[in-house]
């Protein structure tokens, strides 16, 4: 038995929460390996007189130390703070001292001890932040870059260290050390108490890596999970060295050499690798691959629903971990009982579902889609691993129960609330937070899709199937009334999930829901729905094809309307994948319509476009975000509706991004990661697309969508160019993440990589913060849904 099933059984079958085991972390490994060549006291003993303090409770300091106190509640707002108490928790304590422009670029790292002494927090976490005034100014218009939480262990000093060889450095003006106050473990009172001492400057012989497509020339770049049995398994090494020509796979078991190949050097404008192609080995079992002294840690090789079964029990731990107003053992008790809307008189409490990220707030259509996501793993290892299925059907059953308790009368529904507190659960006082209600025909028409296809997959004679059915016929025609009177009205809200919402999505989903409910109930009318909707959103793709400089002509992907002036794009929240669900529902429950032919043209070229896509992030696999347009950005609704809290540059900003992409054409760019200000971090987005090319693959049997879907898999568990999991716990060198609410939890996912600046290149400092680095509990969801689908794939193959 693995220590992973060990630790399953006994969480009581995932009741509480998986050991967090942090040897493989980046942080451990990378102090591990530190080679401190120059070091530099920053203060000398006497130096604690020169910090100051801002915000809640006191500084306390000796002549060696420096920290602060402070209450974990307060019966007021901090100042500045909204009224209402949206979003904020109850102020911030923080110490800060200065400097007057010091040069630290000799420096490549900052060392220091931290002692927390809290009591009754739930994640004790400081905030480490700096400000350069040179060049490039930190922090960053976005308050992004400078910025870097560190969850703390237990109550003695500790030891951390923080690269700052990507950061800005040669001004610095100041440093400061805050932590929120944002309640306490049930309401029992609490206190922040913090102290630092013994900052160094260090410099680190061994250069970090965090920007960048060109990996370190002695790391061998791999999915440290490993690979499908019969798909496409490679690693690369960005060196030209001959001595790195022949390489062996190697019997973890036995020892022995079981595979010798040779690898292929490709000369690129990016650099030069090698690639080791290992594709045509099936065998199944545990293996390192080896050239010239170099070597990966073991990964597997094995039919994929074996391959990803611990990544889906990790995810799940996290999704457990993440629930919203149930206790979660060693975590957070009951939580967020007013949270609360008011409709026609009554009272609504607001909590259920799970979390929605790093902080606390709360998403219907999140939850709900990551329900549908739990619903549709579940179902694939019913057969194969029924415990893991069943406990997947009763996190699914939490998501069900949260859909229900939001509707309310006449297709409105309590819809999100931003939090980023723990509240005292007492429904009255002024800490309460306000959710928002609405009734959108977007919302009634994804949330009745959604419920339809749960009750398609749910066990036969499950007591939910006929209730659900139900309430998703309900929420149909609801959606259906909204939408006859006002068309392509989009959420008002721009703090919803679906604010971004175009057209041609908009069409998209409601075929797909027309589908999933025609699948459900056979009834006629719904079939005629999706037919009409799947001819509004054909109407949007683009057929004819655009001229590329290459000669070839760009065909398959969407646009926001049918004008055709506006690339669909994703760039935060991300439902590429619908097109193809769309495509996907209606060709299955219409086989036999004479317009099959037509949706699988339209399929077809769908895959072309990824497949065109494919080459321009080569040798990784990672999706570019897509095809722009350089005029795009004098569009202001899209634009606005795109990107939220941008600055006064951004249009200059989208120009300057997309001149650091490719050009393919007339005023025509691929841009690998998307064109994005504050928000940024790309995995919702590679997922979605991914599980887009999942669906097409087996929709058309082709395997080549399928192997570059599984590849949006592998680059998030290290085969990128930092060697990086960023599945917590999940392979190895996964980092620390902005989870700041809950702390660290094993199978959490971030936002995903970022740019730095208005660059399009990878970019992944060990700096975290929101979004790009903040665990978000959708992605989760999202590569449930990637899977599923892979695994109906696999599975169609094998008979």
């Amino acid at each position: 038995m693995t220590l992973l099933s060990k630790e399953i059984l006994n969480s009581n079958i995932l009741h509480q929460p998986l050991p967090v085991h942090d040897e493989q972390s980046y942080e451990t490994l990378e102090l591990k390996k530190s080679n401190v060549g120059i070091e530099k006291i920053i203060f000398d003993q006497n130096h604690s007189v020169l910090w100051k303090h801002e915000g809640r409770g006191a500084l306390i300091k000796d002549t060696s130390t420096a920290g602060f106190i402070a209450d974990s509640r307060y019966d007021s707002w901090a100042k500045g703070a909204p009224k209402d108490g949206d979003y904020v928790n109850f102020g911030e304590a923080k110490i800060i001292t200065e400097f007057n422009r010091s040069d630290w670029s000799e420096y490549n790292q900052i060392s220091f001890e931290i002692l927390a002494s809290c009591k009754n927090m739930i994640n004790p976490n400081v905030t480490v932040s700096f400000v350069n005034d040179g060049t490039i100014k930190i922090p960053d218009i976005y308050d992004r870059e400078g910025y870097h939480v560190i969850n703390l262990k237990g109550e003695d000093w500790h030891t951390y260290v923080l690269d700052l060889s990507n950061l800005p450095r040669e001004a610095i003006m100041s440093m400061a050390i805050a932590s929120g106050a944002n309640g306490s473990y049930m309401n029992l009172p609490g206190k922040l108490s913090y102290q630092i001492r013994n900052i160094k400057l260090q410099k680190n012989n061994l250069i970090s890596h965090a920007k960048g497509w060109k990996a370190s020339s002695n790391e061998l770049i791999y999915s440290h999970i490993g690979y499908q049995t019969t798909s496409e398994k490679k690693s690369i090494l960005w060196s030209p060295k001959d001595q790195y020509a022949d390489f062996q796979l190697i019997d973890v078991t036995t020892g022995k050499v079981v595979y010798d190949g040779k690898s292929i050097l490709k000369k690129e404008i990016v650099g030069n690798y090698r690639i080791f192609d290992f594709t045509d080995f099936t065998n199944e079992g545990l293996f390192v691959l080896e050239t010239a002294g170099l070597k990966t840690d073991p990964f597997t090789i094995m039919a994929f629903d074996k391959l990803y079964g611990d990544s889906i029990w990790r995810s799940l731990n996290f999704i457990y971990c993440e629930r919203c107003g149930c206790p979660v053992s060693g975590i957070h008790g009951t939580c967020h009982e007013d949270v609360v809307a008011t409709f026609e008189n009554e009272t609504i409490t607001f909590n259920g579902g799970w979390h929605d990220a790093g902080d606390l707030s709360q998403q219907l259509i999140q939850s709900a889609e990551l329900t549908l996501n739990i619903i549709e793993m579940s179902e694939q290892y019913r057969e194969s691993d029924p415990m893991l299925s069943r406990r997947l059907l009763e996190e699914g059953e939490w998501g069900i129960d949260f859909i229900l308790k939001t509707r309310l009368a006449n297709g409105f529904h309590v819809t999100s609330a931003g939090i980023t507190r723990w509240t005292d659960n007492h429904v009255g006082n002024m800490d309460d937070a306000q959710a928002r209600i609405g009734n959108h025909a977007y919302d009634n028409f994804l949330l009745a899709g959604i419920l339809a296809k749960i009750g398609n997959l749910l066990p036969d004679q499950h007591s939910l199937i006929e209730k659900i059915t139900d309430v998703a016929q309900e929420d149909y025609e609801f959606a259906q009334t909204k939408f006859e009177i006002s068309p392509y009205v989009h959420e008002p809200v721009f703090w919803e999930h679906t604010y971004n919402m175009s057209n041609s999505l908009f069409a998209a989903t409601i075929s797909w829901a027309s589908s999933m409910l025609y699948q459900r109930t056979k009834i006629k009318k719904y079939a005629d729905e999706a037919t009409r909707f799947m001819d509004v959103m054909l109407d949007c793709q683009e057929v004819v094809g655009i001229d590329l400089f290459d000669g070839k002509k760009l065909q398959g992907m969407f646009y926001r309307d049918a004008g055709k002036k506006i690339f669909q794009h994703f760039n935060h929240q991300s439902r590429e994948s619908m097109y193809a669900m769309a495509l996907e529902g209606i060709i299955i429950s219409q086989s036999k319509s004479k317009l099959v032919d037509d949706w699988k043209k339209s399929a077809v070229l769908l895959g072309s476009y990824y497949k065109y896509l494919k080459e321009f992030t080569q040798p990784y696999d990672m999706f570019p975000s897509g095809v722009y347009q350089m005029e795009e950005y004098q569009d202001q609704e899209s634009f606005n509706r795109q990107h939220l809290l941008v600055g006064e540059s951004a249009k200059e900003e989208y120009q300057i991004q997309l001149k650091n992409a490719v050009k393919i054409g007339q005023n025509l760019y691929i841009k690998r990661f998307p064109v994005w200000f504050s928000f940024r971090g790309n995995n919702a987005i590679i997922l979605s697309a991914g599980r887009a090319s999942a669906i097409l693959g087996n929709l058309l049997q082709d395997q080549g969508l399928t192997d570059m879907a599984a590849g949006q898999l592998q680059w998030m568990v290290g085969k990128n160019p930092f060697n990086q999991s960023m599945v917590y716990g999940e392979g190895h060198n996964f980092a620390q993440q902005y989870t700041v609410s809950s702390g660290e939890m094993v199978g959490e996912m971030p936002v995903g990589m970022q740019t730095f600046g208005n660059e399009d290149e990878p970019y992944w400092p060990q700096f975290n913060n929101a979004t790009y680095k903040e665990v978000w509990v959708g992605n989760a969801g999202k590569w449930m849904g990637l899977l599923s689908d892979l695994l109906k794939t696999e599975k169609r193959a094998s008979k």
